[in-house]
């Protein structure tokens, strides 16, 4: 009961700050929130929590599959949003979503899926270099901030609850999917057009290297590690690689 009351109170805290954050200071700010691991970090630490660390770092090769899919997801929308509407864009982004899942879900070696996610990372990057700077806060309806909460806790609960049945790889697989960052991009693009939305995706994309550094550091320490130095290590990686690569793509702006 302890625990899954810290689920439901940790989740909406997280969503709320990437809330402020996208209205404070503006989209591409709120995209790099929105990327970190505030839904597969939690759902990696409840995991080992409730089905030991051996069962988290087989879950965490099943997350660098899901990072994949969430760039390729990125792809697909970013490339279906310059002629097709937002629903259909949204339609496209889960195409690719599923696409990615099924074909990198054959791929046994994490150090290819980190190369693959690696390569994904560049080619959006490359895509967006024209993105503004996005200072626009995203207009966003009273009820975006109560559904985002609802939803991504719903998966963390989901995700957790369900892991026994799940198993490791797809339990691992839906810690990434971006509950926070999907409906930022869909809002921001429905309501201040496609060049915050492809802020937002940049700043969200920004955030991939990092958690493939989780992944990877819970991968590598969960067997032979206690809980407390693994996801200490595992998340001050996150953390510092996405900020270097975010400082690194704010000095190219400049």
């Amino acid at each position: 009961m302890g625990l899954l009351a810290v689920k439901l109170t940790v989740t909406p805290l997280l969503m709320a700050l990437v809330t402020y954050v996208n209205r404070r200071f503006g989209s591409f700010a709120g995209g790099v929130a929105a990327g970190l691991p505030l839904t597969s970090g939690p759902i990696s630490i409840y995991l080992a929590a409730e089905q030991g660390l051996c069962f988290a770092g087989e879950a965490a090769h099943g997350s660098l599959v899901g990072v994949g899919a969430v760039l390729a997801s990125y792809l697909a929308y970013l490339q279906a949003s310059r002629r097709w509407s937002v629903p259909l864009s949204c339609l496209a982004g889960l195409s690719g979503f599923i696409l990615w899942a099924f074909a990198a879900g054959r791929i046994g070696a994490e150090t290819v899926l980190v190369l693959l996610d690696l390569v994904l990372t560049g080619l959006m990057l490359v895509l967006t270099r024209d993105a503004p700077a996005g200072t626009r806060a995203a207009r966003l309806p009273p009820w975006d901030l109560p559904a985002r909460i609802a939803v991504s806790t719903g998966l963390v609960v989901l995700v957790t609850l369900g892991a026994p049945l799940l198993g490791p790889a797809v339990s691992g697989l839906l810690a990434p999917v971006p509950v926070i960052a999907w409906p930022l991009i869909v809002f921001v693009h429905a309501q201040n057009g496609r060049p915050e939305a492809v802020a937002t995706i940049r700043g969200t994309v920004s955030g991939a290297v990092g958690l493939c550094a989780f992944n990877l550091a819970v991968i590598r320490l969960a067997p032979t590690t206690g809980m407390a130095v693994t996801y200490t290590v595992a998340l001050s990686t996150s953390l510092a690689v996405s900020l270097v690569l975010v400082g690194l793509i704010a000095r190219r702006k400049t």
